[in-house]
């Protein structure tokens, strides 16, 4: 018997050529502002409408202004002032740097705003007869305009702005051009709530086993840790750069730094530390073999989980052929470090090239991902059966049992990855083949009485992370909640995890996250080891080690950084079951010194983070983090705010020297802030009046 959910509206009938050319050029436009393609399907408050009408009128505006000017090309003082506030409204790298989750309300106006002003002036210049977008020159005349406006807003430097075209555009056109997609919504698609537009044409369902009915309980059952418990290694995001360069300038205004020869021998201030750099800098190879030599050093491991991302962060300048070699350095020094260990790893957004973009099996060949997954084959062969290899050419997934009732699935899953520009064109045809293949192993592992892990690099509960896809994939988790013992993930950076919840609101699994090699940025590099009971293989216990970068690149090349256990998750609770973390999470609600303790975890102890800290609005956001799977679905985040806000109030009135907080809205982002600030969950009428005052007047 199977579940099927019918959310299939049949799609508006494609618009006229000229206004599938406007989808391209504002698809772009979006692009390069860091900005994804997944949307909420929430209606929106009265707050969000607000916010919403008011950043339409200063978008009308611009674009009224703008085409004016390129019809007498004379730029009038009200478009250079509006010009100077959208440029200076959002910051200037974090929408690059940073995860959705982590932009500032300011960037998310700003994105809203500017996305709305392109997509009026292009549709104007598309529907006028004489539009430069129209004729034989199309291509490099929208590239100007791209390139004029990424300079007007300043977005990035003109040579990220012009590689990211470059590389990006082939795709953005082909899919655009041959979409059913129409210009209603491009810009309800952004992930921020008061941009949203429901669009039921995106949504699809996959065929969910329903013979065991929804979860009635929790899941608790726990085993005790054993001497023979399995050791796993997980690494994740390593973002190795060949190119990193000591020395060189560290704080630059590119997205990847500390790879400009031409600014050798800086200051210590600016330059590049010997082993890595808290900026925008990723791993030089040198931090890679010495992480890899200390983990040598901790004796009995079982198994490797690398949950993906080996590419650095240069975006705007990959090739196929840089890629394949970075990827396969550094597969061939974990063969070389760990021997005969098996190695089980996932794929992670920035192997491909474009970073991001990964095509299903029907795409055309001329953007197909098969050249990465024929690559990676030929890497993991030495590790994985033959039997692995067809969906790994297919999809660059696969599933393996390195022993008797234990099975490891290892997701590729962008295409739950909102800057995947193929959920665009066909979300469903993208996403909705390889989480019923997920569905069907683990009906056949439940038959077989299989314990099963799950490696994905992307978690589900990110705003990056489609809520389509999540919300089936948490479908499909609840089902066999019984037979999941363990998701893995990586992307964030941060060492933390995220706690599944069933459609009654019970926690049935966890996903684990694997922090990050690479410093990129403000983190310190680490790793870390679970503990495996070998009978469920449950985590019962894990234990994160780092370095801190600011004491290693002290001693520049004469010495080698000095790791160390920075905690056993033990010391938190021993209860490791999906519901002995829900329980831990109200234990973390009601003391915000412990959720503060768990904050300086997740963010690796960095010098930098420590130092800014983390106010109410950082706390907030980090526990309601800790119960999202599905990014829309926020009842127990929700829950868990309104606990940890009623301690916080307790904590600042029995603390005598305590100052009055403010209510300015908090500028940080979920990882940290400055002061004390009142959590605020929704965006309200002072924030509205606020930031428009702030950033507008």
């Amino acid at each position: 018997m199977t579940e099927t959910i019918d959310h299939n509206i049949e799609p508006r009938q494609s618009e006229r050529e000229m206004l599938k050319k406007l989808l391209s050029v504002v698809l772009f436009s979006v692009m390069v502002a860091s900005v994804n393609l997944q949307k909420f399907t929430e209606d929106l408050t009265d707050d969000d409408s607000i916010l919403f009408g008011r950043s339409s009128d200063i978008a009308n505006e611009f674009s009224e202004e703008y085409i004016n000017f390129l019809k007498t090309g004379h730029e009038s003082e009200s478009l250079k002032a509006l010009s100077n506030k959208l440029a200076n409204m959002h910051t200037l790298k974090e929408i690059f740097t940073t995860s959705i989750s982590e932009w500032r309300t300011k960037d998310q106006l700003f994105m809203c705003t500017t996305c709305q002003a392109v997509v009026n002036i292009i549709t104007h210049m598309f529907r006028d007869e004489n539009g430069e977008l129209n004729g034989p020159n199309a291509e490099s005349n929208t590239k100007d305009l791209m390139l004029e406006l990424c300079q007007r807003f300043q977005l990035q430097t003109s040579e990220v702005c012009s590689g990211l075209f470059d590389i990006n555009w082939p795709t953005v056109h082909y899919i655009v051009m041959n979409s059913k997609a129409d210009a209603r919504s491009i810009c309800g698609l952004l992930p921020i709530s008061f941009c949203a537009v429901k669009q039921e044409e995106f949504e699809w369902s996959v065929e969910v086993d329903n013979t065991t009915g929804p979860l009635t309980k929790p899941k608790d059952e726990i085993p005790e840790k054993t001497p023979n418990d399995l050791k796993i290694l997980h690494l994740s995001d390593i973002h190795y750069d060949p190119d990193y360069k000591e020395g060189s300038l560290a704080d630059c205004d590119e997205p990847l730094c500390c790879r400009n020869a031409g600014n050798i021998n800086l200051s210590d201030q600016l330059g590049a530390g010997h082993w890595g750099d808290y900026r925008d800098c990723d791993a030089p190879m040198r931090l890679i073999v010495n992480a890899f030599e200390h983990i040598q050093t901790q004796g009995q491991i079982d198994y490797i989980y690398y949950t993906g991302d080996i590419v650095p962060h240069n975006v705007w300048s990959t090739t196929q052929d840089s890629n394949k070699e970075i990827i396969t350095e550094v597969f061939d020094l974990l063969s070389k470090h760990f021997g005969n260990i098996k190695v089980y790893p996932a794929i992670g957004n920035h192997e491909a090239h474009p970073a991001n973009v990964f095509g299903n099996e029907n795409v055309p060949s001329d953007f197909s991902s098969v050249w990465l997954y024929k690559h990676l084959w030929t890497l993991w062969s030495d590790w994985l059966p033959a039997e692995a290899r067809d969906t790994i050419l297919k999809g660059g997934y696969y599933t393996v049992t390195p022993r008797p009732g234990f099975r490891i699935i290892s997701l590729s899953n962008m295409d739950c990855y909102i800057f995947n520009w193929w959920i665009y064109y066909n979300g469903k045809e993208t996403s909705l083949p390889q989480l019923q293949w997920l569905h069907d192993t683990l009906l056949a592992a439940e038959k077989n009485d299989e314990h099963v892990h799950i490696l994905a690099h992307i978690p589900s509960g990110g705003k990056d992370c489609w809520p389509v896809w999540a919300r089936e994939y948490n479908r499909i988790i609840e089902r066999f909640s019984n037979v999941i013992s363990g998701i893995f993930n990586g992307h964030t950076h941060r060492d933390e995890m995220l706690l599944h919840y069933s459609k009654l609101g019970h926690p049935m699994a966890i996903s684990w996250n694997g922090g990050s090699l690479t410093p990129y940025s403000y983190k310190n590099p680490n790793y870390r080891i679970y503990e495996v009971e070998p009978e469920s293989f449950q985590v019962v216990d894990h234990a994160t080690w780092i370095f801190n970068l600011t004491e290693a690149n002290e001693q520049n090349d004469l010495g080698t950084p000095r790791w160390f256990k920075e905690y056993d998750f033990s010391d938190f609770t021993n209860d490791l079951s999906p519901a002995g973390i829900d329980q831990w999470l109200n234990v973390m609600a009601e003391n915000p010194d412990l959720l503060r303790k768990f904050w300086s975890f997740k963010v690796t102890l960095a010098d930098p983070k420590l130092s800014i800290g983390c106010n109410n609005k950082c706390l907030s956001d980090t526990i309601c983090q800790l119960a999202i799977s599905t990014n829309n679905q926020r009842d127990r985040c929700q829950e868990l705010q309104s606990i940890l806000e009623l301690n916080l109030q307790d904590e600042t009135t029995t603390t005598t020297a305590a100052t009055t907080t403010t209510t300015v809205p908090d500028e940080g982002g979920d990882d940290n802030g400055s002061a004390a600030a009142t959590v605020s969950v929704p965006i309200t009428a002072l924030n509205i009046a606020y930031f428009f005052k702030k950033f507008l007047f």
